[in-house]
């Protein structure tokens, strides 16, 4: 068993990082008046937007949980994860049905794109190799 950092846990822990500090961007641009909510709809997606910036700051402090959990090795982290992913995919049912029905191109590929990156993630961490890097302490 490898006590090496899988890549794609890396990549994983890079990634909520980055979205982390986007959703804190967003909250930032809300508050001052430079954006409206339905700007950051893509990151929150099923409408959560619309609760302000609180919403992102706490999506923001989820995601740096949970890739703090991912990067420290902790055992409930792969399985939160995949929650947050799963969650992620029934949130953007709405938004990729909405974009079919108005065929706007743009949004089915963005909604998309989400949702297989989202699929990706719980499949790759679904994996044996990963899970026993995360169980082999």
């Amino acid at each position: 068993m490898s006590t090496q950092r899988p890549a794609g846990v890396r990549a994983i822990v890079l990634l909520c990082v980055a979205l982390a500090v986007v959703s804190l961007g967003y909250a930032a641009l809300i508050i001052a008046g430079q954006v409206p909510l339905s700007a950051g709809a893509w990151l929150l997606g099923g409408g959560l937007e619309q609760r302000g910036p609180l919403a992102f700051v706490l999506y923001s402090a989820l995601l740096l949980l949970l890739a703090l959990a991912l990067w420290s090795r902790w055992r409930w982290a792969r399985r939160s994860a995949v929650l947050v992913a799963v969650a992620g995919i029934a949130l953007a049912v709405p938004a990729i049905s909405s974009a079919v029905a108005d065929s706007r191109v743009f949004a089915i590929a963005r909604e998309g794109g989400q949702i297989i990156f989202r699929v990706l993630v719980v499949f790759y961490l679904s994996q044996e190799p990963v899970k026993d890097w995360f169980d082999g302490r």
